[in-house]
Formats: structure tokens, sequence, C-alpha cells
């Protein structure tokens, strides 16, 4: 496990692209020393890990949309109108160390922000500051590091439940200058399990960063939890999967989405207090990383570009009565795209061109655990059918007998737009075929297993860093 990252990153320069996030702080004008030297300092500094995450490198685009076009429920539009090219590489799975993902830098600008605060939290309890204070802190910034390697891991390595001993991406624990060289996927995991367990441990049960509209789009134990689910699953440990889902399913701040809210609920630009939305990505055109998000999802010159839509792979799984099927809508100049309205701007309006962008919420639990419970684990007084339709049931869906595959189509239906699709296939073993599909045919489908679930290195960080090992099928 290494202990060094090749660029130091400076807090600094996120903190004054984060005005929108914190509650009027003065732009920072100090160095990292004298901002880390204070509690004040540090959790400022914390509030800025949050702001790269709405980047279109990150949850404004990358991980929402890329892993749904490479796993066959989104496409390229096709209409003139509406495709400027910018998703053509995640479509057609064309990768290489050129144009690899952008994740790689901004993932580790924000572990290094993250490991500044954990590295220098000792010695700042006071009279002012509790060692709760302390505490929550510490959880936040373990959670957002978790976050970041969950993240990384899943890009650039192979799944976990398929080749736990293949290279990963270097642990990073303090900010120092080095190169490193990739940990295995194994080991990955483990410090992601290690973090949010013992951020699960320190924070409070009613904690909520101060100075945000929004506690949601902030760390909270239940969006511990619910990532802890999440990693679980992805490693195959289906049992603690289920406990920490059924820790979140328990939880009386949360409840699903009825047949009749579920549409209105993907615009409101505070998430509804009692509902779904246990972690996402608060989205301000204030912020200086925020991009035009919607410019890839949505339609019409006032609202975007609209270059992603619908595949027939997804619109042909829902039924009649659906309510999920009610929010792709088409435009009479094409009549054969449908958008979704996941990301049609604040309350729909066309003068607000900012999103939400959900990264956990509850359905997704019930979906964890019915599969976890298929594949073994035991929740008492629970089966894997309760779960899979208590989905059904809330989203006006007919009654559907459990197995890997209904469960797995009905994560395509619910986690749509949301950047599940090609991990699902990875973490699966399962092969991609797309039916609707308008790229290359050489990269139609991808047969599992294949070099291509791990995405490349980036150019950049193979050039900066000598030890750094390129992923098999990409090497020059």
């Amino acid at each position: 496990m290494k202990k060094y990252i090749l660029c130091l990153a400076l807090i600094g320069g996120v903190l004054s692209s984060c005005s929108d996030f914190l509650t009027e702080e003065p732009p920072l004008s100090q160095s990292n020393e004298l901002t880390l030297s204070t509690f004040e300092g540090l959790n400022s500094a914390a509030a800025g890990m949050y702001s790269p995450l709405q980047s279109e490198n990150w949850y404004g685009a990358e991980m929402s949309l890329a892993p749904d076009l490479r796993g066959g429920i989104a496409k390229r539009a096709t209409n003139q109108s509406y495709d400027t090219g910018r998703m053509i590489t995640s479509y057609q799975w064309q990768y290489s160390e050129d144009n690899a993902s952008p994740l790689w830098n901004y993932a580790y600008f924000v572990i290094s922000q993250a490991n500044n605060v954990l590295n220098n939290l000792e010695g700042k309890e006071s009279s002012e500051v509790s060692a709760i204070d302390i505490n929550n802190l510490k959880a936040e910034c373990l959670f957002v590091r978790a976050l970041s390697y969950f993240d990384l891991v899943r890009v650039y390595a192979q799944p976990y439940t398929y080749a736990p001993a293949s290279l990963g991406v270097p642990v990073v624990l303090e900010t120092k200058i080095s190169s490193p060289k990739r940990d295995n996927v194994e080991t990955v995991y483990n410090q992601i399990v290690t973090d949010l367990t013992d951020a699960e441990s320190l924070m409070s049960e009613d904690y909520q960063r101060s100075g945000i509209s929004d506690p949601t789009g902030a760390a909270s134990k239940a969006a511990i939890q619910a990532l802890l689910a999440r990693a679980y699953l992805y490693m195959g440990n289906y049992q603690k999967a289920a406990e920490s889902a059924t820790k979140v399913i328990n939880n009386k701040n949360y409840s699903l989405y009825t047949a009749d809210n579920y549409k209105s609920q993907w615009t409101k630009q505070t998430a509804e207090k009692g509902g779904e939305v246990i972690f996402q990505v608060n989205g301000s055109m204030k912020n200086g990383y925020y991009p035009a998000f919607e410019g890839v999802t949505y339609l019409t010159s006032s609202k975007g570009y609209g270059d992603v839509i619908a595949s027939a792979d997804l619109l042909d799984l829902y039924e009649d009565g659906d309510v999920r099927a009610k929010i792709f809508v088409s435009t009479d100049d094409a009549p054969d795209h449908f958008w979704t309205l996941k990301y049609a701007g604040y309350d729909g309006t066309t003068a607000h061109l900012e999103n939400n962008i959900v990264v956990l919420r509850l359905s997704e639990m019930y979906l964890i655990r019915s599969e976890a419970i298929l594949n073994g684990a035991n929740v008492s007084g629970v089966t894997a059918a309760d779960d899979l339709n208590m989905i059904t049931s809330h989203r006006g869906a007919s009654y559907v007998s459990p197995s890997m595959t209904s469960i797995l189509i009905e994560r395509r239906k619910e986690l749509a737009f949301e950047g599940h699709a090609s991990f699902d296939y990875a973490r699966t073993k399962t092969s991609l075929i797309r039916t609707d599909y308008n790229g290359v045919s050489t990269n139609k489908d991808i047969s599992f297993p294949s070099y291509k679930w791990a995405l490349p290195i980036p150019k950049r960080e193979m050039q900066a860093n000598p030890n750094m090992e390129q992923n098999e099928g990409y090497k020059k």
C-alpha cells in the first residue's frame, strides 16, 4: 500500500470555486499550512472536497452517462440538431491513453484534499471544538475518499468479482510528491471498506454539514451505509451488502417515491425531506466546476444539446403503466429520440440550467438487498421477492419473480441514466449485447472477460509516473 501521490493538490484552488456550497465563506487567500492549522480551516477545506464532484469529468457527465452509454441503455443522438459528438468515445468503447476517462486527476485531487484534512485533525479539539466535531469531520473525509477510490477502481480496473489480484489503482493516504505503483484491486476495496466502516463508527446519527441548503449534498451516516452496501455488492460479499442496505432501509428519514410523485422528484432544487435521496451532488452554475450538464442529456437550444438519448434496449423493458417510462420525452423534429427528464433543470424551467445529480438513493438499497438475498444473504423476515417488488409496486409495474436476470433488468429500469449499467455487466461477469446501436460495428458487443472492462490509464499519468503500469490492451 502506497502513501504518496505524484501531484500535490492545493486545497485553496478548490475552495475558491465552491462559493455556492459554503455559507458566505470568504475566499481563501492564505497558505495551506495556515488553512490546515485550525479546525475552522479544516472544515472549510472539507467543504471544498465536494466541489469537483460536479465536474463534467465526474458526476457532471462521466460517471452518470458514460457507464450507461457503454452499457447499452443509452445511445448517441443521430439527429444532427442534437449530436455534437462529445460522447462518441464512451458509446463506442474507443478508449486509448490519449482519450482515457478524465476521472483520474479529479479523483486524486479530491483524495489529496481529504488526506490533508485527515492528517491534520490531531490536536484540534478545544473548548469550542468537541471530540464529536472532530469525529464527524473525519467521517466526512473518509466517506469522500472512499467514494473517490470506489469510482477509480470501477473505471480503471477489472471487477473485484473477476480478478481481485489484478492491477487496481494506487492507494494514497498522505499527500506528498512521489511516484506510486498500482495496488491490486483487493487492496483498493479493502481500503474503501476500512474508510467506510471507520466513518460509520465515527459519525453521529444526526450529523448534517452546516451551511448548505440541502443536507443530502454532503456525507451523512446513511450515505456512508449506502455506499458501503454498494461496495460490498461489488465485492460479492452479499451478507454484508444486505446488512448495510438494511440499515438504510430501516432509516425512517427515507421512503420510496410513489408512482404519483416519481416524475416530479427529479427537478427539485432541494431533495424532498423523507424521500429517496441519500446523497447527491448539488449542481450550481456559481460553482467553477459545474458544467452545462444538461447539454448532453436534454434538448432544445434553450436547454442544451441533447447528445444522449435512451436506447430501445431500455425503453422496450418498460410495460404500460410503469411511471418510469413517462420520464422520457421526444420532440417533433426527432420523434424517434427519447431524452430523460432526470436532468431537466430545477423545476423543469428553461431559466435554470442546473441539476442535482443523485448518487445514492433508497431504491438502490432494495435492489442491492434483493440481489444479496438471492445470492444467499439472510435478513430476518425479508425475501428477495419482497424487496424486488417493493420497487415495482411503487412504480406501477407488475409483480416480478426474483432471479439474477430479473433483478438486473429492474436495475436497468430503475437506475437508468444514473451510471450503473456497464458496471453491473462487469461485476456480474456478463457479456454485453446491444441491439439498438448506431456506432462502429466492431464494438457493438463486448464479451466478458475482455481487457475493455478496465479503461486505460491516462497518458499524462503514464508519462509523469515511471512506476505506473498501463492496463492490458492499451500498452504501446
